[in-house]
């Protein structure tokens, strides 16, 4: 887990669509864990068998909101608090709403791709469901990057502040390294993390380049 080492003044609860987001994927798990068949409602994840197929289309947006259980859950939305309000505040509502979802369907395609890529396992791995909100949050990781790569943040158990940039950069080699030689046979959809940056980091530099340095000013 890491921290902004220190406070930036950009306050959460003005980011109301990262306060939405936050409190979707709560309800979202709230309501997969009472599912009554005790599947935690899995028919909604994403399947890539199914999607290439034409079949529950509509996956590749409610697999978003989803999660497998509570360390999953946690993970993510501790990671998604520490740099979600900065994205939102910087962007702006609309665009950083619509980095957030391009980020994730990006993320879920490269994920149904990589099945396709991989000769022995993709078969197998195509037909396993895939749900999360990592892609979409390692877009906004991207987007913290490009826009926010001086800023410090405090990994637990360690004193030592280390830069935004280097931390996420850091992440995502490794999550490179895990996608193109790890075969997903950890059970995590790498190559969603992957596409999901990849797609957050261009957003990112295409409204850096409009905008400049201005989302700088006036931080509240």
């Amino acid at each position: 887990m890491v921290f902004e080492a220190s406070n930036d003044k950009i306050s959460f609860m003005k980011q109301f669509f990262s306060v939405i987001i936050l409190v979707a994927n709560i309800l979202v798990f709230i309501w997969q864990i009472m599912d009554p068949a005790g599947q935690m409602h899995i028919e909604y994840a994403f399947v890539p068998a199914e999607f290439f197929a034409g079949e529950k289309m509509w996956t590749i947006f409610t697999s978003m909101f989803m999660h497998g259980d509570i360390m999953h859950i946690i993970m993510n939305m501790w990671f998604f608090i520490v740099i979600t309000d900065n994205c939102e505040h910087a962007m702006g509502h609309t665009f950083y709403l619509i980095t957030y979802l391009v980020s994730g369907i990006v993320g879920s395609l490269a994920h149904a791709v990589s099945t396709i890529m991989i000769p022995i396992w993709g078969p197998m791995l195509s037909n396993i469901p895939s749900l999360g909100a990592s892609g979409a949050i390692f877009g906004l990781m991207a987007v913290y990057m490009i826009l926010y790569p001086k800023n410090k943040f405090l990994i637990l158990g360690s004193t030592r502040a280390v830069s935004a940039g280097y931390f996420i950069l850091t992440y995502f080699i490794a999550e490179l390294t895990y996608a193109f030689f790890a075969f997903e046979l950890s059970g995590t959809a790498h190559f969603a993390h992957v596409g999901g940056f990849v797609a957050g980091a261009v957003l990112a530099v295409i409204f850096k380049a409009v905008r400049g340095s201005s989302y700088m000013k006036n931080k509240k």
